[in-house]
């Protein structure tokens, strides 16, 4: 039982701190900056995004056998910890800051 609990507990911080890195390495110049994002930047980005989660839980999954907890436990953590990182950035926010340099753009 101490097993499952650890290793979820791990899988969440790792994830977490994958997630909060990629936040930061991606999405935080596009949405504290006035620079300009373009739709194909934006997906692009997108891409990363879910090429990064995808690496992590691969990760996870190469190192199963080194990892010395519960391999699904440790998974789910992982996973949901990229998910909570992922709240840091909602896409509604990235979106909406596109929304608003189309806007500017068309008028002028």
């Amino acid at each position: 039982m101490i097993t499952y609990l650890i290793g979820g507990a791990s899988g969440l911080a790792a994830g977490f701190a994958a997630g909060l890195i990629k936040y930061l390495i991606l999405w935080k110049n596009v949405i504290r900056t006035d620079r300009e994002i373009t739709k194909n930047s934006l997906l692009v980005r997108m891409g990363i995004s879910y090429g990064i989660n995808v690496a992590v839980l691969a990760g996870v999954f190469i190192f199963r056998n080194i990892i010395p907890t519960e391999f699904v436990s440790t998974l789910i953590g992982a996973a949901v910890g990229l998910s909570l990182a992922g709240k840091l950035a909602p896409p509604g926010w990235i979106v909406d800051h596109v929304k608003q340099d189309q806007v500017k753009e068309n008028a002028s």
